[in-house]
């Protein structure tokens, strides 16, 4: 019996440190493109975008933050993205149609959370039953 109570709390034990390592997802979102830069609609043409990420205010050395998308928002995670926790980040956005680029958003200025990743309290008051 005592065997069994040790491998469903350490199963338990496992769950929770699983959870720990859940990253957080945050949301940049940004307005649809529906004109050209000389006031023409854009009609029918599929918009792509591509959201990127630095640390530069010049917005110099971007990282792509995922795929390019169709869709005006892109959920990311900061340590999947590799994004250095308690700095200053630089968010802009491309849009395309027909094969060509826009020019590069104003970039956005984020703070990114510091410390690591929210981790729970380890587990107290162990006890065999």
């Amino acid at each position: 019996m005592p065997r069994k109570v040790i491998t469903i709390l350490f199963a338990s034990l496992l769950a929770v440190a699983a959870t720990a390592f859940t990253a957080q997802a945050e949301t940049l979102s940004w307005n649809a493109v529906t004109t050209f830069t000389n006031g023409s609609p854009i009609g029918g043409a599929t918009v792509t975008y591509q959201a990127y990420w630095t640390e530069n205010s010049n917005l110099t050395n971007l990282d792509p933050l995922g795929s390019s998308t169709t869709s005006t928002s892109k959920n990311f995670s900061v340590d999947n993205e590799n994004m250095p926790r308690g700095s200053v980040i630089y968010f802009t956005v491309r849009a395309t149609v027909n094969g060509t680029d826009s020019a590069l958003a104003s970039p956005l200025t984020w703070n990114v959370p510091g410390g690591t990743a929210n981790v729970p309290a380890a587990p107290t008051n162990l006890r065999m039953n």
